[in-house]
Formats: C-alpha cells, structure tokens, sequence
C-alpha cells in the first residue's frame, strides 16, 4: 500500500512543539478536516496540523474515501482491515515527529466519525505513548466478546450530537464504559446535534488541545 496522502497547515514552514493529526470520516476527505486546523492554528502557534487523505476509495459514490469497508457491520471484519492500515498510519506519524525531531507524547489524533474509530484504535494499541485521541461523532471497535488492546494510555475526549442518527450517541457512552477504569476519558453530548460539529464542539476540542498540547 503506498504512502498516505494529506492536507497540511499552516503551509509555511515552522519548527513546531506538537503534531495533530485529523482522520475524516466515510465519504468525505481531508479538505473535509482543514477547516477544523484554521480554526484551532491561532491558539496553537507551534503545532503543526496534518489532514490525512484515507487509503481507500469510497464504495458508494465516485468521490470521497473510507478506512474500512461499511457495507456490513462485522466487528472482527472491521478490526482486521484496521490492522491492515494501520501500519501506514504509523510510518506515517513515526516519519512526521522525527523530521521535526518530536516524540509520539507530543501528538494528538482527531477523529470524526469513522476517522475516530481509527484513531482510537491506533492510540490504544500501539506501543508509543500517543498523548491523546479527540474524536467526534464516533467510539471505540470492540471484538465480538467486547474487549479492546490497550497498550497505552492516551488523554481521551469524546464529543457527540445527542440527536446523531448516523452513529448514535450511545456508542460514546459504550466507549467510555468500556475505557475508564483503565484510562481518562472526558464525554461530551451536545444537545440539538446531529452527525456534526458545531461550535461548542470546536471550542471543547480547541480546549482539549490547548490543555496538553501547550505543556509540549
């Protein structure tokens, strides 16, 4: 599998502290998370934003790309294609923090929806020590006896819109349930919120960023 494309900003070149690095959801691609960095840059001077383009082309429309197939909802199907991109995922991250010469405890994964089942899973399981994991609109792939591999403790934030009808809410408390006697996991339910972001959900992940990112 080739390299990953992506999406950068600020384009200009800066010596950052810390790397945040967004994974879209189903369909979309990422120009759909470059938004999220312009509007986060200003209040995180020294970290650099990387949107990642997702490896496979969409199965239901001739633009926009996908992590994982969505066409059934098997769990140990899921996981196992995970597993399969997630080594690029890695080099990835491994080839940005040592060009700008920084450790996994200076990055921060945000996800949405798909992208933040992706993220979750490489933060847990991978051995470096990743700092977090902000995801919106989505949780955590367990097995089918609903377990999950952790070895390691990233910060994580979930935000959701309690009326999102693509993945419901549910699957952040899930999450949670599943996660906090091992790890510290901050919920977010946003009342009047669909499969989206708004701006109290921009301003809780900008505040999650600042709070671990700063002290890089």
């Amino acid at each position: 599998m080739e390299d990953l494309k992506y999406e950068e900003f600020p384009n200009e070149k800066i010596k950052p502290t810390s790397l945040v690095v967004l994974l879209h959801g189903i369909g979309a691609d990422a120009f759909d998370l470059i938004p999220l960095a312009k509007q986060w840059a200003p209040n995180l001077k020294n970290t650099k934003f990387y949107s990642l383009h997702a490896p496979y082309q969409y199965d239901f429309a001739q633009t926009g790309r996908q992590w994982f197939n969505l066409q059934d909802r098997d769990q140990t199907r899921i996981l196992k294609e995970i597993d399969i991109i997630k080594p690029i995922i890695i080099n990835f991250l491994k080839k940005k923090l040592n060009h700008y010469k920084l450790e996994f405890e200076n990055l921060i994964l945000v996800g949405f929806s798909q992208g933040t089942m992706v993220a979750l899973n490489v933060a847990l399981t991978v051995k470096e020590k990743i700092k977090g994991v902000l995801g919106y609109s989505g949780g955590i792939i367990l097995t089918k006896s609903g377990k999950i591999e952790i070895n390691s403790k990233p910060k994580i934030c979930l935000v959701h819109g309690e009326d999102d009808e693509i993945v419901p809410c549910k699957m952040m408390e899930s999450t949670k349930s599943v996660l906090e006697n091992n790890l510290e996991v901050k919920t977010n339910l946003i009342k009047n919120l669909g499969h989206g972001i708004n701006e109290e959900g921009l301003e809780i992940g900008q505040n999650f960023l600042v709070k671990y990112l700063l002290k890089c």
